[in-house]
């Protein structure tokens, strides 16, 4: 995978996720408890987003080892041919 795909990768993981917080936060009640689809224990909705924090605390180093802390970033993006997908952004951000 180039380095342009395995960056963009990881950014659709971060959008996805910081979008699911938002998605609990608005209509997750805090006194309820939630399933967790891998083991089948009962969670909270606190225990949710502290490890979607952690995941995105990961992806983010996960860039920074990519991008080596953003000092290998430069003309990655400048290909021609490359689209960026507009339509597709918009989908994870929201």
């Amino acid at each position: 995978m180039s380095t342009a795909k395995a960056i963009n990768s990881r950014l659709d993981e971060l959008l996805k996720i910081k979008s699911e917080i938002n998605r609990v936060m608005s209509e997750v009640d805090g006194r309820k408890k939630l399933t967790n689809h891998e083991t089948g224990e009962k969670v909270t909705k606190k225990e949710v987003i502290q490890y979607a924090e952690a995941e995105i605390i990961q992806i983010k180093n996960d860039l920074n080892k990519l991008t080596n802390n953003g000092k290998n970033i430069r003309g990655v993006f400048d290909n021609e041919y490359y689209i960026n997908d507009f339509l597709q952004d918009k989908h994870f951000s929201n």
